[in-house]
């Protein structure tokens, strides 16, 4: 199935993201700094990393080694042209997360910021674990439901409406479910508000014991 990420141009996406009626680009690399000096990783990995936001937050940390890692070429293409040589220990690969058994060594933090609502979860998340290191780290930053919002901000930029039909909001107990079953113990859970006026939620897990899938 054709993936509708590779028909947005990036600088829809990222004029869409940063629009003050919107507000998520702002909050995505806030929350990506944040997350790098509570925990001081050595490595992090960014995924549905776009054009590099975000990625600045590492200058200057513990962090060594950014990965970022998203399914549009063209959008690897141009973080590649923005920060390399600029961030530490700078890998870019272009896949589908879901799909993908083994794309890097292992990270300290994997930061995976409304990605989650366009994958399947169960799949995604066993991906993930894999490529998080022993006592490492998953944050998740998840849209919430709003009574009174489209699940896609309207905007000028019309591409972002291809993504509307094959949005997921996924709930808390089974974003924790699953994560569970991947082998994430949870850490800590926060609801931020970007300017636009959308809540969304940060799920922090550590590396843990799989959960037994059966186990009521």
């Amino acid at each position: 199935m054709h993936n509708p990420w590779l028909d947005i141009p990036l600088a829809d996406y990222e004029a869409h993201m940063a629009l003050p009626t919107v507000g998520q680009a702002q909050l995505i690399a806030h929350e990506l700094d944040v997350l790098v000096r509570t925990y001081s990783p050595n490595s992090v990995a960014i995924i549905g990393c776009a054009g590099g936001n975000g990625f600045d937050c590492a200058v200057g940390t513990s962090v060594s080694r950014v990965v970022g890692v998203d399914i549009n070429p063209q959008y690897i293409e141009r973080a590649r042209e923005r920060y390399e040589g600029r961030t530490p220990g700078l890998e870019l690969h272009i896949a589908d997360i879901q799909a993908s058994e083994r794309l890097f060594d292992p990270v300290d933090l994997i930061y995976v910021a409304l990605v989650l609502e366009y994958v399947d979860l169960a799949r995604t998340m066993s991906v993930l674990k894999s490529h998080c290191d022993t006592n490492g780290v998953l944050a998740v930053l998840s849209q919430l439901p709003h009574e009174r919002m489209a699940h896609v901000s309207p905007s000028p930029y019309n591409s972002l409406q291809l993504l509307a039909p094959g949005m997921r909001l996924t709930s808390q107990e089974e974003l924790q479910r699953q994560a569970g079953y991947a082998g994430f113990a949870p850490l800590h859970s926060r609801t931020v508000v970007a300017t636009g006026g959308k809540r969304l939620r940060i799920d922090e897990f550590r590396t843990g014991v799989r959960a037994d899938p059966g186990a009521s």
